[in-house]
């Protein structure tokens, strides 16, 4: 009995883990959903990764990560305009975690 509410518990447990995973990896909906920048962002940030949600970060981590995208995609031969990546930069920045 107690081996069945061990083996109940592992799998509660598993479970429970694969559904934050999928939550903070990019399933469900974005703010703005729906919009121009949104599609953008979908596009563009889709294309090695699934989608971060805009609150993982703060203003300043998104600038950085944003900074090390920039080179990623330069070095696998991916393009974005500059005004892509600045339309993407402001939609995180208005929807980014407040610390």
């Amino acid at each position: 009995m107690l081996q069945r509410l061990n083996i109940a518990f592992l799998w509660a447990l598993i479970l429970t883990a694969a559904a934050l995973g999928l939550s903070s990896c990019g399933a469900g909906s974005l703010p703005e959903e729906g919009t121009p920048d949104v599609t953008l962002f979908r596009n563009k940030c889709t294309v090695c990764h699934s989608w971060p949600h805009p609150r993982r970060h703060n203003v300043r981590e998104w600038d950085h990560y944003l900074g090390l995208m920039k080179t990623h995609m330069k070095n696998r031969g991916l393009s974005i305009e500059p005004q892509e990546m600045e339309t993407i930069r402001a939609y995180l920045h208005r929807n980014a975690r407040r610390d």
